[in-house]
């Protein structure tokens, strides 16, 4: 998950093999910044990250905003039934996860800042992104192909552990994950996780040759969505009711070599790696922690921004030039500048609303959001999400 916070929405079953009732679902959010919160429908608020940059132990970017912002979070959180739990590593914050897990002597040092840190701020669990093991992430990341998963999993287990002796209330155990299976077989991931916060966004972009959506429904075969990513964890042995599925609250723009108004087709040819601006919030950045990975913009552009800086008229309108259309195949909306030839895909409620009925109909845990901060004032897009609840699809 490429950013530094986000939202998720989680989904605790009292009976796992039944269709969950309301107040079975939950909602999870990754708090990427400051923002309003709705804790009337997040049920998990993520506070997002601390970093793995070096030796054994997790650091904070700005650990003095930490000690006051947590625990003002955390209060409010726990009086609406809230849980926070704290996040750690991320795109540019997984750089020495792989040696950490290597030996028993570091795990333990991990897992005693966990519990420290679980303990200080009167949190409900960690969550681990581990951006990725067995498989390079950011340029700078160490990682071992052969033995990352199976020290992952070495390092899960000890954490639960170590909960279980450290608590008498129940703590989480989350991760969020990548679109396919960290292994052929999962199930042993199962038994000591609450859940698996898939991150089905990000599956095209700039670095493709050909424009695409940026979190797919369902898409063509033998590519990725979220629906084929989903089946793929359930095959792999991760039970459904321990799975969330990512929803981004956030679009990303590439430049097309066409105009793509002509074809109407989703997948047409785009110059790639040419990343045009996205949103007022969108400026050069550099990877602080990985010198070596080029810096550049990122091209995305919060929903809120679609609408703020008048690229939509409304949710099912967009304003001239851009043109707004609807995806049937994959379920998702997109954005064409004919002047420009830019292209944005994003996700708008309907979109939301699809993916949220596919999690309440598939009985997933429910889904997670990135991030909390990108809805609108109005909570267009968790409104729509909340449906993985209501199930009134």
């Amino acid at each position: 998950m490429k950013g530094y916070l986000f939202v998720i929405l989680s989904l605790y079953f009292i009976k796992v093999l039944h269709a969950a009732t309301k107040n079975d679902k939950v909602i999870i959010g990754y708090y990427q910044s400051f923002s309003k919160i709705d804790f009337d429908r997040y049920t998990h608020i993520n506070y997002a990250f601390a970093v793995m940059i070096k030796g054994n132990t997790p650091v904070w970017s700005d650990p003095e905003s930490i000690e006051t912002q947590l625990p003002q979070l955390v209060s409010a959180a726990h009086k609406k039934n809230v849980k926070v739990l704290t996040s750690i590593g991320g795109w540019t914050g997984s750089l020495t996860f792989s040696t950490m897990a290597k030996k028993a002597s570091s795990r333990k040092e991990f897992i005693h800042w966990c519990i420290q840190h679980m303990k200080k701020f009167k949190l409900d669990g960690i969550d681990i992104d581990w951006e990725y093991p067995g498989r390079q992430g950011a340029g700078c990341n160490t990682f071992d192909e052969k033995n990352d998963v199976k020290n992952f999993l070495t390092l899960l287990k000890e954490l639960r552990q170590a909960i279980r002796r450290e608590f008498k209330e129940k703590k989480e155990i989350t991760i969020a994950a990548f679109v396919n299976p960290l292994a052929a077989d999962v199930s042993g991931f199962a038994k000591v996780l609450d859940r698996v916060n898939v991150m089905t966004y990000d599956i095209n972009g700039a670095w493709n040759a050909q424009t695409g959506p940026n979190a797919p429904l369902n898409a063509p075969q033998g590519q990725i969505s979220f629906s084929s990513s989903i089946e793929s964890w359930i095959q792999a042995g991760m039970p459904a009711h321990q799975l969330t599925g990512g929803l981004a609250f956030y679009g990303r723009s590439t430049t097309a070599k066409v105009n793509m108004l002509k074809k109407k087709s989703l997948y047409q040819d785009q110059v790639q790696g040419k990343i045009p601006q996205g949103d007022q919030d969108d400026t050069f950045s550099q990877d602080p922690y990985c010198s070596k990975d080029p810096g550049g913009l990122s091209g995305t552009w919060q929903y809120s921004h679609l609408l703020s800086q008048q690229v939509l008229k409304t949710a099912q309108k967009a304003r001239k030039p851009w043109v707004r259309t609807w995806d049937k195949a994959t379920s998702t909306p997109w954005l064409f500048n004919p002047k420009t030839n830019i292209f944005i895909s994003y996700d708008d409620p309907k979109s939301i609303s699809k993916k949220a009925c596919y999690a309440h109909n598939k009985h997933l845990a429910g889904v997670m959001v990135w991030a909390i901060n990108q809805d609108t004032d109005q909570h267009d897009l968790l409104k729509a999400a909340y449906k993985v609840k209501t199930g009134k699809c």
